[in-house]
């Protein structure tokens, strides 16, 4: 609740400064601010009404959907808020060093508001639904050359409510998909983010995607429902079962703590998932051990592993896999592109956010994901779908 009272005085302060700063401006200038920011307090108001309200299932799909939509509002009344804070007290500081009065605080503080507001509706109804295809040809140690231009695909962290109504979207991923017409599909988990009701009828949606030799899947740490409300051992075994249902009716084969033999072009090669559940900074993960003993050094070993951190866990543990794919960080689904690359604040937090990593002969590779989570929007970091291609080294 307190988030609730804390939205709405920042959001009073942001009115107040807006009727005190345009009182003697523009009438076009006056108009449009008024508009627009009306505009986001009634939908401030209406999102607080509807989950403060609502007394259905936490986990259906529209009420978690709800909050991620409310979670964009937040951020950006917060934002335009701090602006508006931080320009002011900058400016006054600077008018008190320099003993003069500062001009120009109220237009920098609607171009800069504006701004936040463009990024923010833009990430909303368009950058989160414009998935990009990242290839990435790997040059590893290939045991025989039948797995030399094997294509796999990578998709991680669905979070299958943040497509509540629009259905057509995920559906157009699937499609994605097929086009490459893969040898694996893989999946790095976070299916669900709060309870199975979440996953709804996606899997008649999901199952659609197919490639050469099968899709797996790993369950991550959203998965066994720990972050519903009200959680405790009981529902988290509930929810895990349906989960894991969904996702085998979806078309994976689920690999949570087990490892498999398949075959590409008469090479056989072992794929093995390693669970990941916990909050944030406390992560635990499945049975290392008990998968890497299945490992035989004669044939190109992959893992699949939710969260990237767990890499250095699987370090520990004697033996790395030539190849482990992750998701999990989302690139904090906010960053900037630069030559060669991104800046983003998931850099902060985790070691290995995104992209390829190696460590001696092995590798790992983390996908931003395609769902969103915490706010219904990416800004400047795309959902993907990753094509990654072996090459024989």
């Amino acid at each position: 609740m307190w988030i609730f009272v804390t939205l709405v005085l920042v959001d009073l302060y942001v009115w107040w400064r807006l009727v005190t700063d345009l009182r003697k401006r523009n009438k076009v200038l006056q108009a449009i601010a008024f508009a627009v920011k009306t505009a986001l307090s009634a939908i401030l108001i209406y999102l607080v009404a509807k989950l403060v309200l609502y007394k259905g299932p936490f986990d259906d799909p529209a009420n978690a959907f709800r909050y991620i939509a409310f979670g964009v509002i937040n951020i950006l009344v917060i934002s335009v808020g701090s602006v508006y804070l931080g320009l002011s007290i900058i400016t006054r500081l600077a008018g008190r060093i320099m003993r003069r009065r500062m001009s120009g605080l109220v237009i920098t503080n609607i171009i800069l508001s504006g701004i936040l507001v463009f990024l923010f509706a833009d990430g909303y109804f368009r950058q989160r639904f414009d998935v990009k295809i990242i290839r990435e040809e790997i040059p590893v140690w290939i045991p025989d050359s039948g797995l030399d231009g094997m294509k796999i695909i990578l998709i991680s962290d669905l979070h299958l409510s943040s497509y509540h109504g629009h259905y057509r979207e995920l559906a157009g991923v699937v499609d994605l998909i097929n086009s490459e017409k893969p040898d694996l599909l893989l999946n790095a988990g976070d299916f669900i983010t709060f309870g199975w009701k979440e996953f709804g009828m996606c899997d008649t949606i999901l199952k659609r995607a197919t490639a050469r030799i099968g899709s797996f899947a790993v369950t991550g740490n959203h998965d066994d429902g720990s972050y519903m409300p009200g959680y405790d051992e009981t529902y988290g075994r509930e929810c895990m079962e349906r989960v894991s249902r969904k996702i085998k009716a979806s078309g994976y084969t689920l690999l949570d703590d087990t490892t498999v033999i398949i075959t590409h072009n008469g090479a056989q090669l072992s794929l093995s998932g390693v669970v990941t559940r916990g909050h944030r900074l406390n992560m635990t993960y499945g049975d290392f051990a008990k998968v890497m003993d299945q490992y035989d050094d004669t044939m190109f070993n992959i893992m699949l592993l939710h969260d990237p951190d767990g890499w250095a866990v699987a370090e520990k543990s004697g033996m790395l896999p030539d190849l482990t794919l992750s998701g999990h960080t989302h690139g904090m689904q906010i960053g900037l592109p630069v030559p060669g690359g991104y800046i983003s604040p998931a850099s902060a937090i985790h070691e290995y956010w995104k992209g390829l990593y190696s460590k001696e002969d092995s590798f790992l590779f983390v996908t931003a994901g395609l769902g969103t989570i915490g706010m219904a929007a990416r800004i400047f970091m795309p959902p993907e779908i990753i094509v990654l291609t072996l090459r024989q080294e």
